[in-house]
């Protein structure tokens, strides 16, 4: 064996035997290192399990099946998989959508299905079958009209709906068509109310559906909502393929940055 391959097996053998002692065991990880090193990907989220006294990591794969691996002291060990769904994923989402404690996976596939499971068993609670959509272009999950539950906010093949999600209803349906890859629900304009922000450049307030801004150009591929100028009013922070920005302030109707 070559000096330099000696030393390289001696030294990776002294790591070893120094990370190592005696019983191999995973080194400790820092669910909040994690939650900073998967924060940009929206397909993977750091979660609490056990109400809290564990954690681990949600993500959807470029196949279009969903995975959740636990942490434990001996490295990461399954929790449980969803490997039916046959198309990729839209969008999914960890909410307590009955407001009962329990928190539920929320999941829809880019061929139009919306699932739900509970963290308590993961058990399957609903899907959609009477529906028959064909694709789900976007997807947001939230309580936009404040009474317990939450509400999905979809566009389907054009069509923007809001569907209640305990009795599963539709509370709404939009006559106008739109276009969009990213929803996100905020309140924009420090209302009574929420609007719901479409990344092609749609603002929409959710209580009485008219169309509040429809600016000429799209925020951008990604979008947040942050108040950049700590005045009360947040703006829409749009990102790019190319990584570029465009900020927005939706309250004055006009690009800041």
């Amino acid at each position: 064996m070559k000096p330099y391959a000696t030393f390289t097996a001696i030294a990776f053998a002294a790591i070893c035997l120094a990370c190592f002692p005696g019983k191999p065991e995973a080194a400790k990880m820092d669910p909040y290192e994690m939650l900073e090193a998967f924060g940009r990907f929206p397909f993977a989220k750091v979660i609490p399990l056990d109400a809290g006294d564990g954690w681990g990591v949600i993500y959807a794969d470029v196949y279009g099946k969903i995975y959740l691996k636990r942490w434990t002291d001996n490295g990461w060990k399954r929790e449980w998989e969803l490997t039916n769904l046959g198309a990729k994923v839209r969008g999914f989402f960890i909410k307590d959508l009955e407001a009962n404690g329990i928190p539920d996976i929320i999941i829809a596939t880019v061929s139009g299905r919306i699932l739900t499971y509970s963290m308590e068993g993961y058990v399957n609670t609903w899907e959609n079958i009477e529906d028959n959509f064909k694709s789900i272009e976007a997807i947001a999950v939230e309580n936009i009209d404040n009474d317990p539950q939450m509400e999905f906010i979809l566009l389907v093949e054009g069509t923007l709906y809001i569907i209640d999600s305990m009795d599963k209803s539709r509370q709404w349906k939009s006559d106008k068509q739109f276009t969009a890859s990213e929803i996100v629900v905020a309140n924009m304009d420090m209302d009574d109310q929420l609007e719901i922000v479409l990344n092609s450049g749609i603002v929409i307030d959710s209580k009485f559906h008219n169309i509040e801004v429809e600016w000429d150009k799209p925020f951008g591929d990604r979008i947040i909502v942050f108040d950049m100028n700590n005045d009360g009013y947040p703006e829409v922070i749009g990102e790019f393929s190319d990584y570029s920005l465009r900020i927005f302030d939706v309250y004055s109707e006009r690009e800041v940055w």
